[in-house]
């Protein structure tokens, strides 16, 4: 399929590059993206374009997304980078059997600031209950924390189990030490639906040796710098792509939305940055 670069209908905006030769409907807030980020996003972003199609529409009713967040960790460089994931249980419902990074949906909970959190005002309020969804998920499916030793005993109350979890090791939670990698909707023919910030953390962050739980199996350091794991799904691939162009400086362009639009997936860019209320 070829594609097209149109220009956008919005003030002060980009060209995008376009996967189909119709102007898709976006999502609110949503503008193209200048382009794709490495040589190694663009390859990874045209493979998925190639056969990406939807089921038939009107068979269900569209189910609302549901806000999500995920963390992509990596760790070492070259032929030695590694990232951080698991497997999804064959027997559950949402994407049995395949490789995933830790995350899960945003608890009420997450929209009240840890008593051990650091760094908040470096992501602004919505990204900041984001990554500690994030995080807070990333403890209970691989049992590690992301953050840095405490300067001096903490005299904060822990309520929460993953503040708790902090205290004892002695760290905190510094969500500075995390960059916004971008957003991904789930197409609207899917039983279950998420909404899902992912963020990127560097190895040298994370305390404790990661270790299989209920939700996520094997899990560990899985090495990609010679392949990629052949289990991980589009969006899984996108997003790690850009977390490593992220990572070595070589990412261009502002965070990207990945989306569906008229039974094709879609690359724009995604509004909520740095600050974001």
């Amino acid at each position: 399929m070829k594609s097209t670069i149109r220009k956008s209908n919005c003030p002060n905006t980009q060209r995008a590059r376009q996967v189909r030769f119709e102007q898709p409907r976006r999502p609110a807030g949503v503008r193209p993206i200048a382009g794709a980020d490495t040589a190694k996003s663009r390859i990874v972003s045209a493979a998925m374009n190639v056969s990406s199609r939807a089921p038939g529409k009107g068979r269900n009713a569209v189910v609302r997304p549901r806000d999500a967040a995920s963390l992509i960790l990596l760790r070492g460089v070259g032929d030695e980078l590694e990232v951080l994931a698991g497997r999804r249980p064959g027997d559950a419902r949402f994407m049995p059997g395949v490789y995933v990074f830790p995350g899960g949906a945003i608890e009420a909970a997450d929209r009240i600031a840890w008593s051990i959190e650091a760094g908040t005002d470096t992501l602004g309020p919505k990204l900041a209950r984001s990554a500690r969804a994030a995080v807070r998920e990333t403890w209970e499916e691989a049992g590690v924390l992301i953050g840095r030793a405490a300067g001096s005993p903490s005299r904060e109350r822990a309520a929460l189990p993953i503040e708790q979890a902090y205290l004892r090791r002695g760290l905190v939670a510094a969500l500075d030490v995390l960059t916004y990698v971008g957003r991904a909707i789930t197409p609207s023919h899917s039983f279950r639906r998420f909404n899902t910030r992912f963020f990127l953390g560097d190895g040298r962050n994370v305390f404790g040796e990661p270790v299989a739980s209920e939700e996520l199996e094997d899990v560990r350091w899985h090495p990609i710098g010679r392949e990629a794991l052949a289990s991980f799904r589009d969006v899984t691939r996108f997003m790690l792509a850009r977390a490593i162009a992220l990572r070595s400086g070589t990412a261009s362009g502002e965070a990207p939305l990945f989306y569906w639009a008229k039974n094709a997936r879609r690359i724009g860019v995604c509004r909520e940055a740095v600050s974001a209320s």
